[in-house]
Order: structure tokens, then C-alpha cells, then sequence
């Protein structure tokens, strides 16, 4: 399944929190497609339904074939107009809910995008409701957790190593989260740390390609039209590195497929499995946790 939404709106909103009052942290079961995208059930407005979990889309998407199973979803005369990482303009009208519930965590008031796009599930949810709440995913065991002050604290005693983040915050509207990579020991990057793009996803700016002595000529490379403006299109180049690191090297990657691409917006997208087992993310101290 290709990344469809990633970072297709940015948003505005104000999030008012109604959150169950424990100090037991809230876990929440996912499935995992072959790609693996993590997939969560939500309900919107008391309408439940299945959303891939995107850390790189920076809003919570709406299929319009579920919205319109919505009651009381509210049309506001707000809109928003972003762009694709691969460069295309899209504007979106954004709607109000009354409430946006992932297991026991809910939030009152939440701004959705709604799109009219053929996909096989509901939509998406973004970082943007946990911009005050740690949130940990747990690959092994497949359990997204919200996490307390006392989770938190074991976290930290449990904890592998810590990646420092950079939170891109629009207003306190969009939110998303980028880290910084080195490649083959010469070449230092900011990356998107982008849970929607599946397991294993390196993709990077084909601008670096002459830093990192790739050849495009020499490499297996094809046109991909967009499927959202089918006047554009992007180059893609599939070559290998031979090691990426993070800024502290922690962790590493070796001799690993990669993608580049032509008009990419962002240095590059990364998919997030390649860091750890078990990650969380904590956004209000700008750094994730990571167990291997």
C-alpha cells in the first residue's frame, strides 16, 4: 500500500482534552498490514471505524465515504491548503467533530480534513492529538500506549537510548516530527520520522544524490504520475546505501534499499520501525525513548 495522505493538509485547530482521569496508562491494541502500517479503531461522534495511525500527516484525515456515515459533523468556512511530500497543492475544508475517541482517550472538538479519495480504509490520525501525551508504540507486542507520569518514569528506567526530535508545530495546529540522520559517515540530513510510510521506507531528495556519489544515470529509476494531479509527476531513483546512523549513533542501518525522488519537499522520510522495538514518543520534551 503506498502512503497516500502524507503531508497532504496542514491544520488548524484547538484541541479541548476530556481524558479519563488514571494513573494506569491506556493501551490500545493495532494490527499491522504487511507493510506495516499500524492500524487503530477510532470512533468519530460515536461512529467507530479503522484508521492507519500517521505520525507524518499532520492532521486527522476523514474518508468522505465515512464522514458521511457521521452525524453532527459540523462544516466549518475554514480551510487549509497543503501540499503532498511530493510537491502537489491540495485544499481541504475542515469539519469540527464532537468527539474523537481511540480507546479509553478522548478528545472533545477535534478538526478533521475530509477527502473524497477511493481508499480501502477510514482515514487517518495524526500526532496532532498527542502533542501534551507520550504516546509509546510497541512493535512486539502491538499496543499503541498513552502514557502517565508514573508509565513515564519506568519508561525512562527501562529505556535503550533517547533520540532527540524536532517537533514541527504550525500554531499548535499541525504537528509533526523530524529527527536528524547521517548518511554514510559524510552526509547529515533532517528526516521526517513518518510512521505512515510502512517498515523499511528511506526516501530522500534526489538533490543529495551528487553529496553521496549516486549516478542516476547508472541506477534503476521510473516516472510515477500523481494520482491526485495527473498533469504531475515525480522521478524516483532505487539505488542502496551502505549505512545510516542517528545524529548520536545509537542505532544504525546497513546496506539498505533507498529511494530518491525528485521535487521531494522534505530532506527526507523515514518509516520508523529501523529505530526500535518500542518507541515513545514525547512530544512536550522533544525526544523519543526508545527500547531496542
Amino acid at each position: 500500500m503506498n502512503k497516500l495522505f502524507a503531508a497532504l493538509f496542514i491544520l488548524f485547530t484547538t484541541l479541548n482534552y476530556a481524558q479519563v482521569k488514571t494513573d494506569k496508562k491506556i493501551e490500545i491494541p493495532f494490527t499491522q498490514t504487511s507493510n506495516g502500517h499500524i492500524i487503530i479503531s477510532a470512533s468519530i461522534n460515536g461512529i467507530q471505524g479503522s484508521f492507519i495511525f500517521d505520525t507524518g500527516a499532520g492532521i486527522n484525515l476523514l474518508t468522505k465515504k465515512f464522514a458521511d456515515k457521521v452525524t453532527d459533523l459540523e462544516k466549518t468556512h475554514h480551510f487549509y491548503t497543503g501540499h503532498r511530500a511530493t510537491g502537489e497543492e491540495i485544499q481541504s475544508d475542515l469539519w469540527n467533530s464532537k468527539n474523537l475517541k481511540i480507546g479509553d482517550f478522548k478528545i472533545n472538538k477535534e478538526i478533521f480534513a475530509v477527502y473524497d479519495i477511493d481508499f480501502p480504509l477510514d482515514g487517518l490520525i495524526s500526532l496532532t492529538p498527542f502533542k501534551d501525551k507520550p504516546i509509546t508504540i510497541d512493535f512486539e507486542n502491538k499496543i499503541l500506549s498513552i502514557e502517565t507520569e508514573r508509565s513515564m518514569n519506568q519508561s525512562m528506567a527501562d529505556k535503550d537510548f533517547e533520540m532527540p526530535i524536532q517537533i514541527n508545530n504550525d500554531r499548535d495546529i499541525r504537528i509533526g516530527i523530524a529527527t536528524t540522520i547521517k548518511l554514510n559517515d559524510t552526509l547529515t540530513l533532517n528526516v521526517s520520522l513518518d510512521s505512515g510510510a510502512g517498515f523499511n521506507v528511506f526516501r530522500f531528495s534526489s538533490r543529495f544524490m551528487e553529496n553521496l556519489g549516486v549516478d542516476k544515470e547508472s541506477i534503476e529509476s521510473e516516472y510515477k504520475q500523481s494520482m491526485f494531479k495527473p498533469e504531475n509527476g515525480n522521478q524516483y531513483y532505487y539505488t542502496t546505501l551502505s549505512k545510516m546512523t542517528d545524529i548520536n549513533n545509537n542505532v544504525s542501518v546497513r546496506d539498505f534499499k533507498v529511494t530518491f525522488i525528485d521535487g521531494l519537499i522534505y530532506e527526507g522520510i523515514l518509516g520508523i520501525n529501523w529505530i526500535g522495538k518500542k518507541i515513545t514518543i514525547d512530544i512536550p520534551n522533544k525526544r523519543l525513548i526508545v527500547r531496542k
